[in-house]
């Protein structure tokens, strides 16, 4: 029997390292890709994840997602089928998320949903994968009042109103709410994957959020009261009252969608309605237009939009 490759996107911390972690412990395990932006920092977690699991599994692979060229000559240089693949890569988008790169979106939008759509696609146009993706999602795509996140909500859900979003436009003539424009580019890349998953019913294509989990390194690029509680405070009063999770339990999500069969291609799954941690649900339930095809289908050409016609 032939031993399973992986790829993970954002895989020097947090929940991209931890689910490198959870994979190298099981069986049948050949290699896992570490694709990171930062070289240095991408050697240190593969010396670190080496020690923890005692496994030699572990290969990177140097992908920025905001630098599409970057994205291309990573899938150029796969040299074996991929059993699953971990779109994990983005955050917040860091000190400017609302520049916008040369390909003319939005550097939050690059970086969590525009360089993995040129990832997935093309690792699937090359036949080099063979099972599933898993996009890591987030609550924030429907809202989480609670922690200042408002929810998505669109007029027309049009070609163009999406289009404004990906080169932040939409905000133009008001303030930018950072925490909304980053509900709204995890609400797209889930509408995204949905699409893609009618396209390839051969494989599973889903979107899965980790909750509200402790020890990502995405809190480092919150506004500064939120930093704060998700540093300092959520990590001791979080699970307490069941609106946080340790990174172990959230990576545990993420692993679970990219080898287990409980979860369906093309849904978005979260926590239930007005919580960030527990079971897994179809949060088409929730939000109507997770389960529209028409919307999904409008985010699609919305991305390809930013993307020459022969991606």
């Amino acid at each position: 029997m032939s031993e399973d490759a992986f790829l993970i996107t954002g895989a020097n911390a947090g929940l991209g390292k931890d689910a490198a972690r959870q994979l190298a412990l099981r069986d049948n395990v050949g290699t896992i890709y570490l694709a990171c932006r930062d070289e240095a920092k991408a050697r240190a977690a593969q010396a670190d994840l080496r020690r923890l699991t005692g496994a030699s599994v572990f290969e990177v692979l140097i992908m920025d997602t905001s630098d599409l060229a970057s994205v291309r000559a990573t899938v150029k240089v796969i040299d074996r089928p991929l059993r699953a693949v971990l779109l994990n890569a983005g955050g917040t988008g860091g000190r400017h998320p609302m520049a916008r790169t040369a390909d003319g979106a939005t550097t939050i939008f690059a970086a969590n949903v525009l360089g993995h759509v040129v990832l997935l696609e093309g690792l699937i146009k090359a036949g080099m994968l063979t099972s599933t993706a898993v996009l890591t999602g987030s609550e924030a795509a429907r809202g989480v009042p609670k922690l200042r996140f408002k929810r998505p909500t669109f007029s027309t859900h049009s070609v163009e109103e999406f289009t404004s979003v990906i080169d932040g436009s939409f905000f133009d003539g008001r303030k930018v709410d950072p925490l909304l424009a980053y509900g709204q580019v995890k609400y797209l890349g889930a509408l995204w994957m949905s699409a893609l998953a009618r396209q390839h019913p051969d494989l599973r294509l889903l979107t899965v959020s980790p909750g509200n989990t402790t020890g990502t390194d995405a809190v480092r690029e919150m506004p500064t009261a939120l930093r704060v509680i998700a540093q300092h405070v959520m990590p001791r009063v979080g699970p307490m009252f069941g609106i946080s999770h340790p990174l172990e339990d959230g990576t545990k999500r993420l692993v679970d969608g990219l080898i287990g069969g409980s979860l369906d291609s093309g849904r978005f799954y979260a926590s239930a309605q007005k919580t960030l941690t527990g079971p897994l649900v179809d949060q088409a339930a929730i939000v109507a237009d997770f389960s529209d095809e028409t919307i999904q289908d409008h985010a699609y050409a919305a991305i390809h939009t930013f993307l020459p016609a022969d991606e």
